[in-house]
This record gives C-alpha cells, sequence and structure tokens, in this order.
C-alpha cells in the first residue's frame, strides 16, 4: 500500500468508529485492537464511545505499512488527547493501537491545545538537513535512552526543542513554576529529574519514520517508580506516542500524547 492508499483507509477507520459500525471498513480476520494496551473488541471501547476527531496530524509509512495519527477525540462531550496506529495490508486494517489521555487538563495537559496542530510536522527538511530512517530511528531512540538514563545529555537535542504532554507546552514555559516540579524545564532537564523514579523504556517502536518530513512517530511504555517524598504523584507506566520533528540528525521538537497507566502493566504488542 502507498501513502495515499493508508491516507485513506485511515480516515475510512476513523469514520467507521464516529458511526460505531465496523462494517463499514475492512478489517483483516487476524485484526486486533487495544486501546491503553488493553485487548478491545470490535465493537466495543471506541466503537461505542467516539463521538469526534478533531485537529488530528496523520503519518504514513508506506514501507512499514503503518498510519499513525495524533489529536483529540471526543468521548461523551469530553475532549480527551488521542493517538492511533494502524497495522494495515493488503487494503485491511490488521492491527489497531489507540492511546488516550484521561488527563485533558493541567500542569502536563492542555487538550485544546491539540485542536491546532502544529504545521512544522507538515513541512519538508531540505535535503541537505534531513537525514535517513535509520537516522530518524536514531534521533528519537536516543530520547527514550537519555529518558532511561535521565541523562539529558544523551539525547540528540536542538538547541530549538522544546517538548508537548497531551497538548501542554512543558519546557521553556513559567506555568510549570507552580507546577509540582516548581521549576521551569529544558527538554535535557525534564530527563536529568527523572533520575530518581528510575525509568524504564519498554517496548520501544517505530511505525512511521517520514524522510521527507523529518518525521518519527514512536510508541513505548516508559515505567516510573515512586519516589518517596517526592510532590510529584504521577508514577505509573506512561504509555505514549510520541511525535519527533528531527532536522540535520537532532530532534527539533517533541509531541506526545500519553496516558498513565499502573506501573507495570503487560505490554499487547
Amino acid at each position: 500500500m502507498d501513502e495515499p492508499a493508508l491516507h485513506r483507509l485511515g480516515e475510512q477507520y476513523l469514520q467507521a468508529l464516529r458511526q460505531g459500525d465496523p462494517e463499514s471498513v475492512p478489517l483483516a480476520r487476524h485484526h486486533r485492537a487495544t486501546e491503553n494496551l488493553k485487548e478491545v473488541p470490535v465493537g466495543a471501547g471506541l466503537w461505542r464511545g467516539a463521538q469526534a476527531f478533531l485537529g488530528l496530524q496523520a503519518f504514513a509509512d508506506a514501507v512499514q505499512r503503518q498510519w499513525c495519527c495524533l489529536g483529540v477525540v471526543v468521548i461523551e462531550g469530553q475532549r480527551r488527547p488521542f493517538a492511533l496506529r494502524l497495522g494495515c495490508g493488503d487494503g485491511q486494517v490488521c492491527e489497531a493501537e489507540a492511546v488516550v489521555g484521561s488527563d485533558p487538563k493541567g500542569h502536563f495537559a492542555d487538550v485544546d491545545q491539540l485542536l491546532r496542530p502544529d504545521v512544522l510536522y507538515d513541512a519538508p527538511v531540505p535535503p541537505a538537513r534531513s537525514v535517513d530512517r535509520a537516522g530518524l530511528q536514531r534521533a528519537a531512540d536516543s530520547y527514550w535512552s537519555a529518558l532511561q538514563e535521565s541523562d539529558g545529555s544523551m539525547a540528540r537535542f536542538d538547541y530549538r526543542c522544546d517538548r508537548y504532554d497531551n497538548g501542554k507546552k512543558i519546557t521553556n514555559n513559567l506555568s510549570t513554576l507552580l507546577s509540582p516540579d516548581a521549576a521551569v524545564h529544558t527538554v535535557a532537564s525534564c530527563v536529568n529529574a527523572t533520575r530518581g523514579a528510575r525509568p524504564l523504556a519498554r517496548g520501544r517502536s517505530y511505525p512511521v519514520l517520514d524522510v521527507g518530513r523529518g518525521v518519527a512517530i514512536s510508541l513505548v511504555t516508559v515505567d516510573f517508580h515512586p519516589v518517596p517524598n517526592s510532590p510529584r504523584p504521577d508514577n505509573g507506566s506512561f504509555y505514549m506516542m510520541a511525535a519527533f520533528k528531527v532536522v540535520d540528525g537532532h530532534i527539533r521538537q517533541i509531541d506526545e500524547i500519553r496516558e498513565i497507566l499502573p506501573l507495570g502493566v503487560a505490554l499487547a504488542w
């Protein structure tokens, strides 16, 4: 399947979810679906609850036959951070992996900002400043490796890099002074600050590597262990889809859609 075909199938799948009609999209006989790492039978979960999808940015990878999107889903009238990966083949959806956030607003979430996707991810990277597929994966993987070691110097950050969690800009933002962190972070200091939680990045995957746009899409589950006397209550397994913009082999921006699950949750993929 080429990229236009993947995008058409992705849109068809979303429309089928909105309509609650699995028969309106071609699903493979061996189709599997998960939501926040839990197996979901066809007709349940988002098939019943998704009322609308807003502010979506979509990415396709013809080599791996994968389609991903990040944005907002409306469930019971509430906007929630949302990401979806579809594994496709022969014009059918074989796999559907969804991240549905339960934290729409707070110190580390602002779902309304997801309604206006950043055009940076659509901008082409000039050939002289782009990297190949392996280079995109190396740049993105350097972030997860740095996080696991709590060492921001290990990641290939561009000096202009910022990070967004569930729509909220959490780096170089004075509002984080009011958070339990009580600090203004850079992308590197965010990573350094995790040392006490002993992060473990599990199940790293890279379903989309778009050389022309310099985009890597990655899914991962990161275990953050409890830290005694820490003001941060958010320990657990952070299940995430992240979009990385990569220029000159360095990470220019990171957008994460995440949900916090029980610590040590089993991987589904």
